[in-house]
């Protein structure tokens, strides 16, 4: 989560945000391979960036993408939870931990508990994602029965993997009530079957695998002396995509802001939270807050190919009219916009300010847009050294990475194709399909299409072709738009 992603939900939740202008300085604590550290060091050349992991092979791998990105405001440490008292660390502005929080023991939780306390500075935001209930509750005994079919060694392999998932298979088709009963727990093991084993081993087979409710987490959290102010999904902060009028009636009533959010997770049978605290933040009184939102800019980061565009209809009592939605997303496939901007429209101006305010909002919850900015020069030259070291390394993982965004300040997912495209791009490449398919030959590698692997030569390059003209009509014009080449 980038630090200018948290501000804009301090905004929201009517918080003053952090003044990134001035400098500031942010942690992620079990940073993996640092990926996410290294794309907000390119974005906020201005923060100071630090990521903390324990695996070294991870630690390596951030460092030498930072070094080939000549990213010189990020730092690397290899260190555990238990160590980290140890470590000549600032005091920070953002503390950040993504699913880490399910995924350690009791005693390596207090330590995070105590790090935060003693690193955070006042004023500063906690961002902390997990595994929660009770959207976990009627799945959770699946992921067990696996667990118990394994021993659990630390050289657990694809072997004891596939014979646990087979051997809950044979179990399932013999019309065991659990599964009779739940259909929910059915769907979820039909997916971990679909799943490649490094991905289970990383996600489900691990030591300790903890879920929470919002209050344990909040209590957790307490002796750190921060406080919970909503969620860094911002759909999950607008009662009105989310609960009918009788739902927030009675969510109204409820004084107790944890309570509520529990009542909150049950109503939506919540299996993942991502929250957000504060150490003593002030407050935006009511007329700044009204007054800042409106000026705020939003760019479009998904291609408007021909019927790509999906809302579905909230659970609130929200009337989506097709006719402004198709209207807003037009504007923003020109250029980005505020909402004062866009009200003043001369089409968009004929709807109620709230429901123009309402589209934009859901399509802020939905992922298409994202708070941007003018970026200043050194911000695009940063973005552009990582970026193109991104592109080059991984020219022969056929897996979504993340590139860069100057504009949004945050990454944006491609796939491989893509990628690729851009690469060529940037290295005048006269023929893509060549390109590409001349890779594809050498490493022997198939597109998938509708989820299925093209098996056949001209398959793959029929496909090929489409994938380059859909991204030269599309996904190249918003790249460019979006500074990310």
């Amino acid at each position: 989560m980038s630090p200018s992603a948290l501000n804009f939900v301090l905004v929201m939740q009517g918080m003053e945000p952090v003044r990134l202008d001035q400098g500031f300085s942010c942690c992620d604590l079990g940073c993996g391979q640092g990926l996410s550290s290294n794309i907000f060091a390119s974005c906020h050349p201005e923060g100071e960036f630090h990521g903390i992991d324990f695996n070294p092979a991870h630690i390596l791998g951030a460092r030498e993408m930072a070094r080939q990105a000549k990213l010189e405001n990020v730092t690397f440490w290899e260190a555990s939870f238990d160590a980290l008292a140890g470590l000549q660390l600032p005091r920070f502005d953002f503390i950040t931990l993504h699913g880490v929080y399910s995924w350690v023991s009791a005693d390596n939780r207090k330590l995070v508990v105590d790090f935060i306390s003693r690193n955070l500075k006042v004023g500063g935001v906690v961002y902390l994602s997990y595994n929660s209930l009770p959207g976990w509750a009627a799945l959770a005994p699946v992921r067990q029965l696996l667990v118990s079919l394994t021993d659990m060694s630390a050289d657990l392999g694809e072997e004891q993997i596939n014979g646990a998932i087979d051997l809950v298979g044979r179990l399932r088709s013999m019309n065991l009530s659990y599964f009779n009963n739940n259909s929910s727990a059915c769907t979820f093991f039909d997916e971990l079957c679909k799943r490649p084993q490094n991905y289970l081993a990383h996600e489900y087979f691990n030591e300790h695998w903890v879920q929470f409710y919002h209050a344990d987490i909040v209590k957790d959290l307490a002796p750190a002396g921060v406080t919970f102010i909503g969620s860094a999904t911002l759909g999950d902060n607008l009662d009105f995509l989310n609960f009918s009028r009788m739902e927030q009636q009675l969510l109204a009533e409820i004084d107790n802001p944890v309570v509520k959010e529990t009542v909150k997770d049950f109503s939506v049978n919540q299996q993942f939270r991502r929250d957000v605290f504060i150490k003593g933040r002030n407050k935006l009184e009511q007329a700044a807050q009204q007054e800042l939102f409106p000026g705020i800019r939003f760019a479009l980061v998904v291609p408007m190919e021909s019927n790509s565009v999906r809302l579905d209809n909230p659970r609130g009592d929200m009337n989506l009219d097709p006719v402004l939605y198709k209207l807003v997303l037009s504007s923003f496939g020109k250029r980005d916009y505020s909402l004062e901007e866009l009200l003043r429209q001369p089409d968009i101006a004929l709807f109620r300010h709230e429901d123009v305010r309402q589209s934009l909002m859901h399509l802020l919850a939905a992922g298409y847009l994202l708070p941007a900015i003018a970026p200043s020069l050194q911000l695009i030259n940063s973005v552009k050294l990582f970026n193109y070291a991104v592109l080059e390394r991984t020219a022969f993982d056929m897996e979504p990475k993340y590139l860069a965004s100057p504009v949004v300040r945050s990454g944006i997912r491609l796939d491989w194709v893509p990628r690729l495209l851009l690469l060529g791009e940037l290295t005048d490449v006269d023929d893509p399909l060549s390109f590409i398919s001349g890779i594809m030959r050498v490493y022997n590698f198939a597109l998938i299409k509708d989820g299925e692997v093209l098996k056949s030569w001209d398959k793959n390059i029929e496909e090929l072709d489409l994938q380059i003209r859909a991204f030269q009509a599309f996904q190249l014009p918003l790249m460019k738009r979006l500074g990310v080449i």
